[in-house]
């Protein structure tokens, strides 16, 4: 199994460089963030059982680099957004491989492109008022939701037979509304904020929800060198607050029935077809 991860981690590296070179070329401000960055600071490199690599930008960087991303980009990669792949229903990016596969189980019965990947977050202004907070991430969360159960998303566990008959009913609304409402609508309310400065950023894309995603923009907005896999990387300029706040004493691994494929990656291929 660590073998397999190592393989995945080489390729997912690979596809780092990719976005570093762009970033770099185009000045493009850019941080490691989530696991990637606690891989950093605790091991210098991936988190051994990790199975994937996290990039965050502020909304204004993340646009610049889509953008660019479409004369510069290297072909041997695809730039997965909601616009350049219509089955893919997340409000974020992902850099995929062309040619490998990499199957989430949530996301096995989507059409979308599922080579081995990379996630690239854009990070929105948080509101200073608590009520629009809640009203944002209410309204946000049923979008979201909306635009994941009509692409065939996997939202329940197998003993969840309640919540399953829920997002049946969720489907069957969600069908009365084209895709492209759902995403204008979910756009334009992540988005209702980036017209003034704002202490807080969000991404509306983490797998923490929205209070906990909610993070100091500073983080965001300077940046410091950092050593992942004997490359210079960009990190948050307080790193060690940021992964205090997420990760308590992140210093301490978690003990080893908890190291595991959080992802729940069911099928990697290195080559499709074999």
């Amino acid at each position: 199994m660590q073998e397999l991860l190592n393989d995945i981690h080489n390729i997912q590296l690979e596809m780092a460089l990719e976005v570093k070179r762009i970033c770099d070329k185009y000045n493009i401000k850019y941080s490691i963030i989530a696991g990637t960055l606690l891989g950093a600071v605790r091991h210098k490199g991936f988190i051994p059982w990790d199975d994937d690599l996290d990039i965050g930008m502020l909304r204004e960087e993340y646009d610049r680099f889509i953008e660019v991303c479409k004369k510069e980009l290297d072909d041997k990669y695809f730039l997965q957004t909601w616009d350049t792949d219509k089955d893919f229903p997340l409000p974020i990016a992902k850099l995929r491989k062309n040619g490998t596969r990499y199957v989430e189980k949530n996301s096995s019965k989507s059409n979308h492109h599922k080579g081995i990947y990379i996630d690239i977050f854009p990070f929105d202004n948080v509101p200073e008022s608590t009520i629009k907070r809640k009203v944002q991430n209410i309204v946000t969360y049923i979008l979201k939701r909306m635009l994941l159960i009509k692409k065939n998303y996997i939202l329940w566990e197998d003993n969840e037979k309640l919540k399953r008959i829920i997002y049946k009913i969720v489907f069957i609304v969600s069908s009365l509304f084209p895709d492209y409402l759902i995403k204008d609508t979910l756009y334009r309310v992540m988005t209702m904020y980036n017209d003034r400065k704002t202490n807080k950023v969000v991404t509306f894309g983490g797998a923490y929800g929205y209070n906990k995603e909610t993070i100091n923009r500073q983080w965001l907005e300077n940046n410091k060198p950092i050593i992942f896999e004997n490359v210079e990387f960009s990190a948050p300029c307080d790193y060690e607050g940021y992964l205090t706040y997420f990760y308590g004493d992140y210093m301490s691994p978690p003990p080893e029935n908890k190291r595991y494929n959080r992802h729940n990656i069911i099928e990697v291929r290195f080559r499709e077809g074999s």
